[in-house]
């Protein structure tokens, strides 16, 4: 009786080794999955920017576009509007390796949302919601709304999501930022009229390199790392996000952030 259980404990000890192996092997292949994912998307990222400003200054390089100033201006500005991209997508990446740390140094200040926010449209996502035909509008109550928060990474946060929100939009992308003064503090929501989340991909958004999957949006291409950017940046400012969604009807995230208070 005394070799058959300790036959049976060696032969259960061998079943737990060979089931921890096999989850190691599998965790594995779905890490470099991620990885080969992730450099296969960061590569057409700088790509595409880097091939357009290539053919753009080879344009430039004719002597004879001197005598056409609007052509002229119209490369110029595509060469800055690539760079500030390919500028963009290199923050992003610096973004991920800081937030492999469990947290991050902020340099918080008294800011007005309102300036923020109109600074922002105003130089990049109205021209660019314009151009297609769309619009952003802003609703802020009260207007003189001010947060305690690290300038750039609360840029980078509302960056992210008004990004994300005219990526995954099929047709004119209508978007709405509101801004509300709460008892205990500040919600900023942006709400778009995208393709919409799936109920099976909503608890995973957050998740670090987790994309959710664009089905005939080919074009669309990213790292899988501003959601989980933007939750982390929440978290350090004392706040969070939350998010509504519905296949084909668009999405809605909600910042919260606790309320600037006067020392």
């Amino acid at each position: 009786m005394t070799n058959w259980y300790f036959s049976t404990f060696v032969l259960l000890l061998f079943l737990l080794i060979l089931a921890y192996a096999v989850f190691i092997i599998f965790r594995q292949k779905r890490l470099s999955e991620i990885q080969k994912d992730f450099v296969n998307n960061m590569t057409h990222e700088f790509k595409t920017p880097l091939a357009t400003i290539k053919i753009s200054s080879e344009v430039l390089k004719n002597p004879n576009i001197i005598n056409n100033p609007e052509r002229l201006l119209n490369y110029a500005m595509i060469i800055n509007n690539e760079t500030t991209h390919l500028t963009n997508q290199v923050e992003r990446v610096l973004q991920m390796a800081k937030s492999g740390k469990d947290t991050i140094q902020l340099n918080k200040e008294v800011l007005e949302l309102n300036p923020l926010l109109e600074n922002m449209l105003d130089k990049t996502y109205r021209p660019l919601v314009r151009s297609r035909g769309g619009d952003i509008v802003v609703e802020i109550e009260p207007s003189d709304i001010k947060i305690y928060a690290d300038e750039l990474h609360i840029k980078n946060v509302i960056s992210n999501l008004l990004d994300n929100a005219i990526k995954y939009c099929q047709q004119k992308p209508m978007i709405t930022i509101n801004c509300k003064e709460l008892k205990d503090g500040i919600s900023v929501a942006i709400k778009d009229n995208g393709i919409g989340i799936s109920k099976e991909n909503l608890p995973h958004i957050f998740d670090k390199f987790y994309r959710i999957p664009t089905g005939n949006l080919h074009d669309v291409k990213g790292f899988g790392l501003g959601l989980n950017y933007v939750k982390l940046i929440c978290r350090q400012h004392g706040g969070n996000i939350k998010v509504t969604s519905e296949l084909e009807k668009g999405s809605e995230f909600c910042i919260f952030m606790p309320k600037f208070r006067k020392s």
